[in-house]
């Protein structure tokens, strides 16, 4: 049975040679979610090749990843209860997890 020439050279085959222990766990986390182990080797190559790459981004989007960590980051400090120190035209502040902001007395020689 002859399969069509382009499908075939969309397909990769790959064979790895993985430490029996390594195969073990694997081939159990497999058996415990149910999943074929093909399918789940093939989702885990998709998940880390559709990541960006860092160097690869352009000079917006690192900014909106810094922008998105620093936020996730300060939620996080509100959420456990601590304030985060921040800054705007009236002078150094600390905000609270309530919203509240006191403002920080700066001593000579600092801005």
């Amino acid at each position: 049975m002859k399969e069509d020439t382009a499908e075939t050279k969309a397909v990769r085959h790959i064979q790895l040679q993985v430490p029996a222990d390594l195969y073990k766990r694997f081939r159990g986390r497999c058996l415990e979610e149910d999943t074929n182990m093909r399918s789940k080797v093939l989702q885990l190559i998709r998940d880390y090749t559709e990541t960006e790459d860092f160097l690869d981004m352009d000079k917006a989007e690192v900014e909106g990843l810094y922008a998105k960590a620093t936020g996730d980051a300060i939620a996080e400090h509100h959420r456990a209860g601590r304030y985060t120190t921040h800054g705007d035209e009236k002078g150094t502040y600390r905000l609270y997890p309530d919203g509240a902001k006191e403002y920080v007395k700066l001593y000579k020689g600092q801005r």
